[in-house]
């Protein structure tokens, strides 16, 4: 099945983006990956913003929707696990979306729309931290600190591997589990 003009962008935008950044993208690059003439962005988005309002809002609705797909069940030592590894078998399947992500979430161009997909996510961490300390489960004071050191832990963890430090495998990915638990339980 062929891919659509717009996808076909959108996936050549997600490559370079995360790899060279917004401003290192030019338009006839991106048009180029995506093996199409340049117009041809401007008859699918408004402009180069336009893609990566686009592209962030996709693939920042898809990470959430597919993390918090995971079962709530059981302990929250267990939850927590199952979120972990959630994330990782989304950037596992997903490669460029994380670093992309990471790389434009507090970028000036995000319009108004992506700011409240971005915001809607950060609501459904901090619910789910708020409802772990009320069960008493998970670390007192302010969740927003927390929820930081715990995604920058998953964040470092994917550059790192990114980079050639090491490689994302299962004793990795277990043993950052348990330290993630160490640092958010109570």
């Amino acid at each position: 099945m062929a891919t659509s003009k717009p996808d076909a962008i959108l996936a050549a935008a997600l490559v370079l983006f995360a790899e060279r950044g917004f401003h290192g993208t030019s338009v006839p690059d991106l048009a180029k990956a995506a093996g199409v003439g340049a117009g041809t962005i401007y008859r699918h988005f408004d402009s180069k913003e336009g893609v990566v309002n686009a592209l962030y809002r996709r693939w920042k609705q898809a990470m959430v929707a597919e993390v918090f797909q995971t079962p709530f069940e059981g302990s929250w030592r267990k939850r927590v696990g199952s979120l972990w590894r959630a994330m990782f078998s989304f950037h596992l399947a997903n490669p460029h979306v994380v670093p992309f992500l990471d790389l434009h979430h507090h970028s000036d161009y995000l319009d108004e729309q992506s700011k409240v997909v971005e915001q809607t996510s950060a609501v459904a961490w901090l619910q789910l931290f708020l409802d772990g300390q009320k069960d008493e489960a998970l670390v007192d004071g302010n969740p927003a600190a927390a929820i930081a050191m715990a995604y920058g832990a998953f964040l470092g963890l994917v550059r790192g591997s990114q980079s050639g430090y090491y490689a994302l495998d299962e004793a990795l990915i277990a043993s950052s589990e348990e330290r993630v638990w160490a640092m958010i339980r109570r």
